[in-house]
């Protein structure tokens, strides 16, 4: 098992080697702790949990690169291990979010706080690290910015079975020749059908978080909200451009989703103002009625 761990405070090396012991349940002597570019010679390379370091600069001070044999009974997961860790060494633990994102990080504090967090590389040879923004307020570390992380949302998946299902049922029409072949209905980027795919789905993927209570963390950042309503404006523009068939099935799937969107929304043509929303898009007056709306429980009031 390998674990890849960030920590704020510059431990040392028998500090590192006595909280891998408490977090496996191994004796001290069998773990091995070393900088990586220091004389690799007197390694215990037999020792049941082997740990490089690497200093580091800015919002982290050390980088440890950790590997444990198989034979160790103790084989937690990669966050249960980061959260003994923290503990163990008394230090702000960070390690890599599942997302395909270089900036994506969990956060664990001694205390047990959990919370997702930014970390920003720069370019430089030996690069200098920052902790850009927390979703949670972090004791240990007062200046950083409490936000929430729209990237992190962006990534998690959400199924959009009413998006399938049109898809499904625009490529069987044209299978079966009902409407005439046309450059329209080819699934490819910059077609109607892909967009008409595309807006749909990130239209759904809001409103399934709506109807989820905006699971599973209970925030969704207001960028988001007003990204997913831009969608819905270009669904609406969408059928024009398509063949009539095409365009009733998209009317019927966008209708469905316009449905379970009222049941979690109340009327309210003034909370843009209030959210953030940019100004353009603040009056919404000219704009279609799914932006009158507000959710019966607003997801950026979380922080």
């Amino acid at each position: 098992m390998t674990y890849n761990l960030f920590t704020t405070d510059h431990l040392q090396p028998s500090r590192v080697s006595d909280a891998l012991a408490s977090c496996l349940h191994i004796e001290p002597n069998s773990v091995d702790v070393a900088q990586v570019d220091a004389d690799q010679d007197n390694r215990h390379w037999d020792a049941l949990a082997l740990c490089d370091y690497s200093d580091t600069f800015g919002d982290v001070s050390l980088t440890l690169d950790i590997f444990v044999q198989d034979s160790v009974s103790e084989q937690p997961t990669e966050s249960e291990f980061a959260s003994r860790f923290a503990v163990a060494a008394q230090t702000v633990v960070l390690y890599p979010a599942e997302e395909q994102l270089p900036s994506a990080y969990w956060l664990v504090t001694p205390t047990g706080l959990v919370t997702r967090a930014r970390l920003l590389a720069s370019d430089d040879e030996r690069p200098e690290y920052s902790i850009d923004a927390v979703e949670a307020a972090v004791p240990q570390l007062p200046g950083i910015r409490v936000m929430q992380l729209p990237e992190i949302v962006r990534e998690q998946h959400v199924p959009t079975p009413t998006t399938s299902e049109f898809i499904h049922a625009a490529e069987f029409l044209g299978k079966a020749q009902e409407i005439p072949s046309t450059p329209a209905l080819i699934d490819e980027p910059e077609s109607h059908l892909y967009h008409s795919r595309a807006y749909l789905a990130e239209w759904e993927r809001m409103v399934r978080r709506m109807e989820s209570d905006w699971q599973p963390t209970g925030n969704y950042p207001v960028v988001l909200y007003w990204e997913a309503l831009l969608a819905r404006d270009r669904v609406e523009q969408l059928p024009e451009a398509l063949p009539r068939p095409v365009a009733d099935l998209l009317r019927k799937s966008v209708g469905q989703l316009d449905e379970a969107f009222k049941k979690c929304t109340a009327p309210d043509d003034t909370w843009a103002a209030g959210a953030g929303v940019p100004g353009s898009l603040a009056d919404l007056s000219e704009r279609g009625w799914w932006w009158r709306r507000k959710p019966l429980i607003l997801p950026w009031d979380k922080n």
